[in-house]
């Protein structure tokens, strides 16, 4: 009995697996997709720029207290 109560159990998972992904391809618009997806990207790109520059700007002006000097990369007067 545990046998036929599994295979109906696994028969109705993948009728529901089936019947949502109907409802997302009669419901989604591809091209939609596409851009939110590519606006993800362009964000995600320029919210990782922002850090780095934020996080070196920050390192720049921690570095002289830390160690007396000036960064390795900073432009030295005259150069």
């Amino acid at each position: 009995m545990a046998h036929r109560k599994d295979a109906v159990m696994q028969q109705l998972s993948q009728l529901a697996d089936d019947l949502e992904e109907l409802w997302k391809a009669a419901t989604r618009d591809p091209a939609v997709e596409q851009r939110k997806q590519r606006a993800w990207t362009i964000l995600s790109g320029v919210v990782g720029a922002a850090a780095a520059m934020a996080s070196r700007w920050a390192v720049a002006k921690f570095w002289p207290i830390l160690t007396g000097e000036q960064p390795p990369t900073a432009k030295t007067p005259g150069s």
